[in-house]
């Protein structure tokens, strides 16, 4: 009964430690749209435990993609179950997906992007579309302009930029089918570490996992997995805020998207748990 009564003791501490209270995450910097302190947990399938991308499609559709498989998911938004899934091409480090129209648009981890047309339909078509430099390269994160026929692509670890501190942006050509050659712009610590209203000691590992438009601010919000933040950007790719993201909630985020009112909805592989969508409330 002693040891019975310690180890209780011990599983209730190691809870509490994982498991942030809700003093704590009030008093956490966070977007001003959004409560950190109330949010939703859906609870993924296994199939999605390496859920690495999220994309709302129309009034009600929540699409992903997860990195061991060619596939993509649709998903019910409130409880997370599988509606529908079709491979799109052989088994690849698949890393972020968007929507446009009837097209979506897959990332690879080495820049390749899968166009499919028809997606999630027996008439589905897959088409690549390889990245420019061939040098060491981990691309993760995809999302489009608002007002010009371009997809942007953002480096987590890219050789040119030379470590942690700064991350590529790049450029592809919805009109042309074409990345550019060069970088359109560079996301800098020394331009982001600033503006943490929380300062840590440790400087911000540059490494993006993942971006999404907001549809109401028309801004982006960029997530980093291995830095664990969030970043406000304009459509200049300028930073504007930058929030630390507490690891007892956000274990591995992975994805990001926003639904027609501007509900907030992050995703996080398994890390010693469930693959989970963390969604936020959007109240302006």
């Amino acid at each position: 009964m002693y040891y019975l009564n310690i180890l209780t003791i011990l599983l209730l501490l190691l809870n509490s430690n994982c498991t942030p209270r809700l003093s704590e995450l009030e008093n956490q910097p966070f977007p001003k749209a959004y409560n950190l302190a109330n949010y939703e947990k859906i609870k993924l399938q296994d199939d999605l435990e390496e859920v690495s991308g999220l994309h709302w499609v129309g009034e009600n559709q929540l699409w992903a993609i997860e990195d061991e498989s060619s596939i993509i998911y649709r998903i019910d938004p409130k409880t997370g179950k599988i509606l529908k899934k079709r491979k799109f091409a052989k088994n690849k480090d698949i890393e972020d997906l968007l929507v446009l129209k009837d097209v979506a648009w897959v990332l690879q981890s080495n820049g390749t992007l899968y166009e499919v047309t028809s997606p999630l339909t027996k008439d589905a078509q897959t088409t690549e579309y390889h990245f420019p430099i061939k040098e060491k390269r981990d691309l993760e994160a995809i999302v489009a302009s608002k007002t010009e026929p371009y997809l942007f692509i953002l480096c987590k670890a890219c050789k040119w930029d030379k470590g942690p501190e700064k991350a590529s942006v790049f450029r592809f050509d919805l009109i042309s089918k074409s990345y550019d050659s060069i970088p359109f712009e560079t996301l800098k610590r020394e331009n982001i570490q600033p503006l943490l209203t929380s300062q840590m000691d440790k400087p911000l590992d540059i490494q993006p996992s993942a971006i999404a438009l907001h549809p109401i601010e028309n801004q982006y919000y960029i997530i980093s997995s291995s830095g664990k933040w969030l970043l406000i950007a304009d459509t200049d790719f300028i930073a504007k805020e930058v929030y630390n993201l507490d690891s007892r909630i956000f274990k591995q985020p992975e994805g990001i998207t926003f639904d027609q009112k501007g509900n907030m909805y992050i995703s996080n592989e398994a890390q010693d748990g469930e693959p989970n969508i963390l969604i936020f409330e959007f109240n302006p």
